[in-house]
Order: C-alpha cells, then structure tokens, then sequence
C-alpha cells in the first residue's frame, strides 16, 4: 500500500493542475474572452419570419472568419457561403463569396461569378458581407470592439443583463436583452409599435449561443421576427487562418460573358434607365388583368373613362405601406369626381393582401397577379402611373416620400 500512495498523490497533484474553467460573473468577462479569439469556424442558422406577408425563410451560413494581424488594423479576412431556403415558395438558392483584402468574388446562383474592388474599412461596407441578413449572422462583437459600450450608451434602449447557472441540460449563459423605449411625444410614435433583442452568450468560452430580434412598426401594420444560432467549430486554430487565406472561387463558376443591358445594370444611371423602359407619358396604358381580394376578375379596363392611379406594391416595401393610407383617402376624396387607385400587387396573394388591409383599415382596390403584366417592367417599388380617362398616361414614377402625398392630391385635382 505504501508503495501505491505516492503515485495517487502524484495522480491528484497531476489532476490539480489543470487550469480551471473561467467563471463568468458579468458581460466584461465575456467581451475579454471573445477579445482573445483570433480566428474562428462557425455555422449560422437564420430563420426569418413575416406574419404580414405569410413569409417565412431561412439562411445557413458558414464562415471562415480571421481577424487582421496588423496592428491597429480593425478590419477582417473571411471565406464564406451562404444558402437560402424560401420556404413559403419552395425556391432554393445557393451562393458562394470570399471577402480578402479589398477583392470581393461572388458566385450567384447561376453560376455566374462577379468581382469588384471592396472596401472593408469603409463605414458603409463595415460588416464586410455585402448583404444585410448574412452579415448578421458574423457576431458584431467579434468584429467592433466597442460595442460591448455602446450597449448602454442609448437612452432610448432599456438595457438588462441576465446570469443563468449552469442546469442540468444548459451550459453557463449571460441573456442580454435590449428593448426600444419609446417617444411617446414624437408625432410618430404608435402604441403598438416596439423592438426587442436578444443575444445569448455561452460560457466559459462567451461565444454567442443564439440572437433573437423582434420589431413591429404598428402605423404600418408590419414586423419581422429573426433567430440565429450559432455552432462553433473551431476557435484560434491554424486551420481556419489556412481555409481564408486558400480560398478560391470553385472551378464551376463561370465568368460573366458581357454586361447585362438592363434596367439598373451596368455603369449608367440606374434611375434613369429604369425610368426609361417604363411605359412613356402620352401612351397607352398597357393592360393590366388579374384577380380582386374577393377572388373575381379585375382590369384596369374596367375603370376605363375614370381618372386611374395604378400602384405597383407588395407587403414589405417601406414607401408602399406608407402611401397607402394616403391612396385610400385619395379615393376617398376625389372618387366621387372620378377617381380610382388600383393596387397591383403579383408578390403576394389575395388573401394575404386582405388581411393586411384590413387591419389597416384601408379600403384599396387590388389587381392580384401570378407576374408583371406585359408592358410593365418595374424594377423599383412602388412604381406608378396615372392613367387620363382616355387611357393615355399623364405622369408615372417610382417611390414615395415626405412631399410625394401633396403632389399626388395637386397631381390629381388638375387632371379630373
């Protein structure tokens, strides 16, 4: 037995001296362990979902992701890939990009490969995906050391912090939680309108567990709720520096054989070539058929001999919500003199667009569409055309604005 015992000591000794686990006792403990990751692999999931729109999709993103090894250099290398799944149409597309130095390639779903010079230190492109919804899913607090400050620096955000111990099922967590506060004095401020997120840490090693984001515009009847998960793969290992710095695009892709020549392509001007391949000012209106909210067919012929706002739109699209209210007080207003406004809408379905209007309690007639009626190549929402009581177009545009409301009624009252 003696012989024994100074090798268990030995044993014990041994096990001793195996650093402990950190322990996390507030957020500052977090930000310094992600401060020491270098490099990282991870996988993202996004799910995204549109109550107003009956849309929902989801994104996977995985991410090779290294941070500058110069000094002071805040920027990042990266190789990434993302899929969409459209889960409301069944649509998947896949694309492919790698982000290194200030060179972007990008491979989109036809294979087509595209590459341009990319500025990551520019504050406009400072998430380094070019894309709003995959950046996201590349944690903020891996590539901004500052926004473990900025957190609290917002009056209008009701900031919390939650310490969760460790459960039988869970691991160590620290939920931040921020909530809008509203202005309840501004002269757009909704009762129903609010935005919450949340991010949830992992500990010891403070790596983002999963992002939660909720917000609802309550004057235009429309939100959005979003989810990211995140599985990491690999933290400060040389095999991540390796995968960024030999990435290259993969031998399918090909390169584009010429410039496509349409609207918003190209180094032209994008407005005004959209603008152009619109129907012109004193033609005829091309025609427009579909279904109304109540399933029975609809045109625009219909309303021949009446003076016709014919609105592009579709649940979604900031500037269209926002006109509506004022189109269904248009009809209000001048119907009887004469006046109709047509909503055309081929990206959601009649009983969607329904129930989104009335909740709004706006009573605006619709043309639903399977695609863009012939004549019609709108790129840019809303886009409209107000048609003369002969047929002819007297004025079309893209967009609304602050001055666009006073325009319209002048617009309108000088052409009944």
């Amino acid at each position: 037995m003696t012989r024994i015992f100074p090798f268990a000591v030995a044993v014990i000794l041994l096990g001793a001296c195996t650093p402990p686990e950190p322990v996390f006792t507030s957020e500052l403990d977090i930000r310094d362990a992600l401060a020491q990751i270098q490099n990282a692999r991870f996988t993202a999931h996004l799910s995204n979902d549109v109550e107003a729109s009956d849309s929902h999709w989801e994104r996977e993103v995985r991410i090779d992701w290294l941070r500058s090894h110069a000094v002071g250099d805040s920027t990042y290398d990266l190789a990434w890939q993302y899929a969409d799944a459209f889960i409301q149409d069944g649509d998947t597309s896949r694309y492919w990009g790698h982000l290194w130095a200030s060179r972007l390639t990008s491979i989109s779903s036809d294979s087509l490969r595209k590459a341009s010079n990319w500025d990551a230190t520019s504050s406009n492109n400072a998430n380094g995906i070019p894309n709003y919804y995959a950046s996201m899913t590349l944690p903020v607090m891996l590539t901004d050391t500052s926004w473990w400050a900025e957190q609290v620096s917002d009056s209008a955000v009701r900031v919390t912090w939650e310490h969760l111990l460790p459960s039988a099922d869970e691991t160590e967590r620290f939920v931040l939680t921020k909530t809008s506060i509203a202005d309840t004095t501004d002269a757009d401020y909704h009762p129903e309108s609010q935005e919450v997120q949340r991010w949830i840490f992992e500990a010891p090693h403070g790596l983002p567990m999963r992002y939660e984001q909720s917000w609802y515009l309550g004057d235009m009847a429309y939100g959005s709720d979003i989810a990211i998960d995140w599985e990491w793969e690999l933290t400060n290992e040389g095999a991540v520096e390796l995968a960024v710095a030999d990435w290259v695009a993969p031998e399918w892709s090909r390169e584009p054989e010429e410039t496509p020549a349409v609207a918003g392509g190209g180094d032209g001007d994008w407005f005004e070539e959209a603008m152009a391949a619109l129907p012109a000012v004193g033609e005829a209106a091309p025609a427009i058929e579909g279904l109304d909210l109540a399933g029975a067919a609809t045109s625009l012929s219909d309303l021949a001999g009446d003076l016709v706002y014919v609105d592009f739109w579709y649940i979604g699209c900031g500037p269209c919500m926002r006109a509506l209210p004022h189109l269904a007080h248009m009809e209000e207003e001048f119907g009887p003199a004469g006046f109709h406004v047509l909503g055309v809408n081929h990206h959601q379905d009649a009983k969607t667009v329904k129930r989104y209007l009335d909740r709004r309690e706006l009573d605006v007639q619709q043309a639903i569409l399977d695609s863009l009626p012939e004549g019609y190549p709108v790129v840019a929402y809303p886009t409209w055309f107000l048609v003369g009581r002969d047929g002819s177009i007297i004025e079309r545009n893209m967009g609304y604005g602050e001055d666009t409301a006073a325009f319209l009624d002048s617009l309108v009252s000088a052409n009944l």
